[in-house]
Protein backbone atom coordinates (compact mmCIF):
# COMPACT_ATOMS: atom_id res chain seq x y z
CA UNK A 1 0.00 0.00 0.00
CA UNK A 2 1.58 3.45 -1.18
CA UNK A 3 0.85 6.40 1.55
CA UNK A 4 1.62 10.55 0.57
CA UNK A 5 4.27 11.75 3.03
CA UNK A 6 3.00 14.98 4.16
CA UNK A 7 5.94 16.68 2.96
CA UNK A 8 4.67 15.90 -0.46
CA UNK A 9 8.03 14.30 -2.17
CA UNK A 10 5.85 11.40 -3.21
CA UNK A 11 4.34 8.33 -2.37
CA UNK A 12 6.22 5.75 0.15
CA UNK A 13 5.37 2.33 1.00
CA UNK A 14 3.83 1.99 4.54
CA UNK A 15 6.41 -0.73 5.09
CA UNK A 16 8.88 1.85 4.74
CA UNK A 17 7.41 3.94 7.20
CA UNK A 18 6.97 1.36 10.05
CA UNK A 19 10.45 0.57 9.37
CA UNK A 20 11.93 4.05 9.82
CA UNK A 21 9.74 4.95 13.01
CA UNK A 22 10.62 0.93 14.49
CA UNK A 23 13.83 0.21 12.79
CA UNK A 24 16.78 2.89 12.85
CA UNK A 25 15.29 5.02 15.43
CA UNK A 26 14.29 2.39 17.73
CA UNK A 27 17.49 0.44 16.99
CA UNK A 28 19.49 3.20 19.08
CA UNK A 29 17.53 2.70 22.12
CA UNK A 30 17.61 -1.02 21.81
CA UNK A 31 19.94 -2.54 24.85
CA UNK A 32 22.90 -4.78 23.14
CA UNK A 33 21.11 -7.67 24.57
CA UNK A 34 18.07 -6.69 22.96
CA UNK A 35 19.93 -6.03 19.47
CA UNK A 36 21.49 -9.72 19.51
CA UNK A 37 18.34 -10.85 19.82
CA UNK A 38 16.88 -8.92 17.51
CA UNK A 39 20.08 -10.23 15.18
CA UNK A 40 19.61 -13.38 15.51
CA UNK A 41 15.94 -13.59 14.78
CA UNK A 42 16.53 -11.50 11.35
CA UNK A 43 20.18 -13.78 10.13
CA UNK A 44 18.49 -16.80 10.92
CA UNK A 45 14.90 -18.88 8.86
CA UNK A 46 11.85 -20.05 10.26
CA UNK A 47 13.42 -23.19 11.67
CA UNK A 48 15.87 -21.72 14.24
CA UNK A 49 13.13 -18.73 14.89
CA UNK A 50 9.96 -20.88 15.50
CA UNK A 51 12.84 -23.59 18.29
CA UNK A 52 14.66 -20.68 19.65
CA UNK A 53 13.47 -20.06 23.90
CA UNK A 54 15.16 -17.41 24.52
CA UNK A 55 18.83 -15.36 23.43
CA UNK A 56 20.91 -13.31 25.88
CA UNK A 57 24.51 -12.35 26.51
CA UNK A 58 27.14 -13.57 28.32
CA UNK A 59 30.16 -11.14 29.26
CA UNK A 60 33.79 -13.00 27.70
CA UNK A 61 36.23 -14.81 29.81
CA UNK A 62 38.95 -11.94 28.86
CA UNK A 63 38.45 -8.18 28.90
CA UNK A 64 38.74 -7.10 25.39
CA UNK A 65 36.46 -9.46 23.51
CA UNK A 66 33.21 -9.29 22.44
CA UNK A 67 30.62 -10.99 24.36
CA UNK A 68 29.38 -14.37 24.06
CA UNK A 69 25.83 -15.28 22.82
CA UNK A 70 23.37 -17.92 24.09
CA UNK A 71 20.62 -18.83 22.30
CA UNK A 72 18.21 -21.60 24.60
CA UNK A 73 16.39 -23.73 22.12
CA UNK A 74 13.70 -26.59 22.44
CA UNK A 75 15.07 -29.49 21.24
CA UNK A 76 18.41 -31.56 21.45
CA UNK A 77 18.63 -32.84 18.15
CA UNK A 78 18.67 -28.86 17.00
CA UNK A 79 21.25 -27.63 19.41
CA UNK A 80 23.53 -30.32 18.43
CA UNK A 81 23.04 -29.06 14.85
CA UNK A 82 23.15 -25.62 15.16
CA UNK A 83 26.32 -26.10 17.48
CA UNK A 84 27.81 -28.25 14.28
CA UNK A 85 26.93 -25.06 12.07
CA UNK A 86 28.61 -22.52 14.55
CA UNK A 87 30.71 -20.65 12.43
CA UNK A 88 28.10 -20.68 9.76
CA UNK A 89 26.05 -18.84 12.75
CA UNK A 90 28.99 -16.75 13.57
CA UNK A 91 28.76 -15.63 10.07
CA UNK A 92 25.31 -14.75 9.81
CA UNK A 93 25.89 -12.65 12.94
CA UNK A 94 28.55 -11.02 11.74
CA UNK A 95 26.97 -10.08 8.70
CA UNK A 96 23.38 -8.98 10.43
CA UNK A 97 26.34 -6.19 12.26
CA UNK A 98 25.90 -8.60 15.63
CA UNK A 99 29.55 -9.13 16.94
CA UNK A 100 29.82 -11.98 19.40
CA UNK A 101 33.31 -13.88 20.24
CA UNK A 102 31.31 -17.58 20.52
CA UNK A 103 27.95 -18.78 20.38
CA UNK A 104 26.34 -21.20 22.94
CA UNK A 105 23.74 -23.13 22.68
CA UNK A 106 21.49 -24.46 25.74
CA UNK A 107 18.09 -26.39 25.67
CA UNK A 108 15.61 -25.90 27.96
CA UNK A 109 13.06 -23.44 28.48
CA UNK A 110 13.64 -19.10 28.35
CA UNK A 111 15.39 -18.00 30.82
CA UNK A 112 14.47 -13.75 32.07
CA UNK A 113 12.21 -12.15 28.95
CA UNK A 114 10.49 -14.85 27.28
CA UNK A 115 10.27 -14.97 23.49
CA UNK A 116 6.60 -14.74 22.87
CA UNK A 117 5.33 -18.00 20.56
CA UNK A 118 1.67 -19.13 20.13
CA UNK A 119 0.94 -21.86 21.82
CA UNK A 120 -1.12 -24.52 19.78
CA UNK A 121 -4.54 -25.87 21.90
CA UNK A 122 -4.26 -29.81 23.78
CA UNK A 123 -6.11 -31.90 21.10
CA UNK A 124 -8.90 -34.32 23.11
CA UNK A 125 -8.19 -37.47 23.23
CA UNK A 126 -11.54 -39.67 22.57
CA UNK A 127 -12.34 -42.18 25.70
CA UNK A 128 -11.23 -45.43 25.12
CA UNK A 129 -13.28 -48.43 24.27
CA UNK A 130 -14.18 -50.99 26.53
CA UNK A 131 -13.21 -54.42 25.74
CA UNK A 132 -14.91 -57.83 25.96
CA UNK A 133 -14.95 -60.01 27.88
CA UNK A 134 -12.55 -62.48 25.83
CA UNK A 135 -9.92 -59.80 25.40
CA UNK A 136 -10.07 -59.42 29.20
CA UNK A 137 -9.76 -63.02 29.82
CA UNK A 138 -6.40 -63.41 27.53
CA UNK A 139 -4.80 -60.56 29.36
CA UNK A 140 -5.49 -62.64 32.42
CA UNK A 141 -4.19 -65.73 30.88
CA UNK A 142 -1.15 -63.83 29.79
CA UNK A 143 -0.32 -62.39 33.19
CA UNK A 144 -1.17 -65.38 35.15
CA UNK A 145 2.64 -66.24 35.68
CA UNK A 146 3.97 -63.08 36.72
CA UNK A 147 5.01 -62.14 39.87
CA UNK A 148 2.21 -59.81 42.06
CA UNK A 149 4.65 -56.56 41.97
CA UNK A 150 4.60 -57.09 38.22
CA UNK A 151 1.03 -58.35 37.43
CA UNK A 152 -1.07 -55.45 38.61
CA UNK A 153 0.91 -53.02 36.12
CA UNK A 154 1.39 -55.27 32.82
CA UNK A 155 -1.77 -55.98 32.50
CA UNK A 156 -3.33 -52.26 33.06
CA UNK A 157 -0.67 -51.78 30.06
CA UNK A 158 -1.77 -54.23 27.90
CA UNK A 159 -5.70 -53.34 28.44
CA UNK A 160 -4.64 -49.51 27.45
CA UNK A 161 -2.90 -51.34 24.47
CA UNK A 162 -5.63 -53.32 23.49
CA UNK A 163 -8.14 -50.73 23.84
CA UNK A 164 -5.83 -48.07 21.72
CA UNK A 165 -5.46 -50.58 18.96
CA UNK A 166 -9.38 -51.27 18.36
CA UNK A 167 -9.97 -47.48 18.99
CA UNK A 168 -7.37 -47.34 15.44
CA UNK A 169 -9.26 -49.97 14.53
CA UNK A 170 -12.79 -48.18 13.72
Amino acid sequence: MLRREASGSGPRRAGDVISSLFGAAAAGKLSSAQRAARGWFSANGDRERAHTTGVWLRKPGRAGKDPVMVVRLDSNLLAQELATNKELYLARLAHAGVAVSDLRFEVGRARGPEVAREKKPKKEKPPLPDLRPADLARIERACADLPEGLKESVSRAMRATMAREKLRQK
